[in-house]
């Protein structure tokens, strides 16, 4: 489900369109400092971010584990 810029939901089930979302090398972060940050730190912000979604099942991937 997906709410347009117009706020009109749109019921249609977004997930099964062939994107799936792999996520390696990863490391749980969910604190970025947007005035000086480093490419990794927004990586493993960005991973974690991606990550709770597949977890939700809102995204389609997997999360490759250590």
């Amino acid at each position: 489900m997906v709410t347009t810029s117009t706020g009109v939901r749109d019921e249609r089930d977004n997930r099964d369109q062939g994107s799936v979302f792999a996520i390696t090398n990863h490391t749980d972060d969910f604190a970025l400092d947007c005035d000086s940050t480093s490419d990794g730190e927004l990586a493993d912000v960005l991973g974690t971010l991606i990550q709770n979604l597949i977890r939700q099942g809102i995204l389609n991937g997997t999360v490759a584990t250590a």
